[in-house]
């Protein structure tokens, strides 16, 4: 009875004494990493339950480690002992490039936390945060006030809370389109003043600054606005809440700096993270409704579905240079001198390796830290590919660039290693339907999966986009990785002219 901890993730079993519904954390080496709630988060494994680690864990998590899981308020431990993940010897490090210690956020990802920060460089991040709302207001027309995290720590006792500041503006526009237009002018003009701007979507950026401490941080900015009697907050909040409750903007105070704040902070506050706002819950995590996450995503970015999985991948992952089997088959297979465009294309090794073939290659993928490594890849290569961001479950993304490359009025193939392992369905929508925008010229797509991850639906749903197969090979022996042998199929599809 109680708690172990494996490779897999955080097993239970027993009551722990009423506390399988409380936030329990998960310390390693005394820095909370992670804040769980096991009945919630975990799944029924025999007669316990397992708690799977996060996915924002599982490929950092490796080295030696003490660890200790315990009730947040500061109650029972449940765990504490060493413990070694995977095979290095070396010590757990989680930590970014500056050395900050890294948690687990409200939405999956490792970010620094304010937790262990030392109160000035709260201070000096707050007054970082104000500057921003005084250049939105004097040179974008803009009224920002403090948002999520930032609102619910100047409410509850002044102090910053989570992992970074928050900061909302409302659009007096009713159409996300007008709403992009206004973001991005904003997000030009702060860059213009000086401002490290990271867009984020089309209705939100980020803006990193230096602190005199020597510390980075970083400051969140999102539009808010009505469409009908539907208010939205950029990431996917969408509901009932009136515009009396925003405006107009009264003031609060934050590590010692004076904010705009909403005119109802509690009605904000209740709205954003429920009516236990007020209590503390480090294991709190937003449960947005499916459809307003798929509305929001396709208003302003595409799903961003396993972003952080596959930035920590290829930011930890050495490039590799020779080509895929595969891609040697398709080189095969395509007259010289071809257009291929490669969709996910990640450390870029079969785009470069086709475009030293003599094919004329362009790779994409959604993932920015792959396209940094695969476009310095290509330059240490000395081939001219460059490679591009394209988001198959972005309508904008992928209608774009399939437009684009459909005008240039000559056949392009397309290329996809591993897509289908990893798409959802509404991934795999858009893959068809840029395929066969881009195949209607006469080019073909190219794809080659393993056959355990092929849906039940794949063949209707390429039909149903006028493509049709026209190869197909299935056997093992095409892409062995070490002593595993999956079998593998490889299809050349073709797509109906309209």
């Amino acid at each position: 009875m109680g708690v172990r901890i494996d490779e897999r993730g955080i097993r239970i079993t027993g009551s722990l004494k009423g506390a399988l519904d409380e936030p329990l954390d998960l310390r390693l080496d005394g820095h909370r990493v992670w804040s769980f709630r096991p009945r919630r988060d975990g799944f029924k494994v025999g007669r316990g339950l397992l708690v799977p680690w996060p996915e924002a864990l599982t490929g950092v998590l490796d080295g030696r480690a003490e660890i200790d899981v315990v009730r947040h308020d500061g109650g029972a431990s449940f765990f504490s002992g060493a413990f070694l993940f995977g095979e290095s010897d070396d010590p757990v490090v989680l930590t970014d490039d500056l050395g900050n210690r890294l948690s687990i956020d409200k939405v999956g990802q490792l970010q620094r936390s304010f937790e262990a920060e030392p109160g000035p460089a709260r201070s000096e991040l707050a007054q970082e945060a104000r500057r921003i709302v005084d250049d939105l207001r004097e040179h974008c027309d803009l009224d920002a006030f403090l948002c999520h995290g930032g609102l619910l720590g100047a409410a509850r006792d002044g102090h910053l809370v989570g992992h970074d500041v928050d900061l909302a503006f409302y659009s007096s526009f009713r159409h996300p389109f007008d709403v992009i237009r206004e973001t991005r002018h904003a997000e030009r003009t702060l860059s213009r003043l000086g401002w490290q701007v990271v867009r984020m979507s089309g209705a939100s950026f980020k803006v990193w600054v230096a602190l005199p401490s020597g510390k980075r941080g970083s400051i969140d900015v999102l539009a808010a606005f009505h469409v009908g009697t539907t208010f939205h907050l950029a990431g996917s909040l969408s509901g009932d809440l009136d515009r009396r409750h925003l405006l107009p903007l009264r003031e609060i105070e934050l590590e010692g700096t004076c904010f705009p704040a909403p005119a109802n902070v509690r009605k904000v506050l209740e709205f954003t993270y429920g009516p236990g706002w007020s209590v503390p819950d480090p294991a709190f995590r937003f449960d947005h409704p499916p459809g307003h996450v798929r509305k929001m995503a396709q208003w302003f970015r595409g799903s961003r579905a396993r972003l952080p999985y596959w930035q920590d991948l290829h930011r930890r992952q050495q490039a590799r240079q020779e080509p895929s089997e595969f891609a040697e088959w398709v080189d095969a297979r395509t007259e010289p001198h071809s257009r291929i465009l490669e969709l996910g294309a990640g450390d870029g090794r079969d785009t470069i390796w086709l475009s030293e073939q003599g094919h004329v290659a362009t790779g994409t993928d959604f993932c920015g830290a792959a396209r940094t490594t695969a476009n310095q890849a290509a330059r240490d290569a000395g081939v001219p590919v460059t490679f591009t961001a394209l988001n198959l479950e972005s309508l904008h993304s992928l209608l774009t660039i399939a437009a684009r490359t459909a005008a240039a009025h000559e056949v392009t193939h397309v290329y996809g290693r591993r897509l289908i392992d990893v798409l959802a369905p509404s991934g795999r929508d858009g893959l068809w339907r840029f395929c066969a925008i881009v195949g209607r010229r006469g080019g073909r797509t190219f794809l080659e999966y393993r056959k355990e991850n092929e849906p039940e639906t794949l063949y209707a749903e390429i039909e149903r986009y006028g493509g049709r197969v026209v190869d197909k090979v299935v056997r093992r022996g095409l892409a062995p990785v070490g002593k595993e042998d999956p079998v593998i199929i490889r299809l050349v599809l073709t797509w109906e002219k309209p």
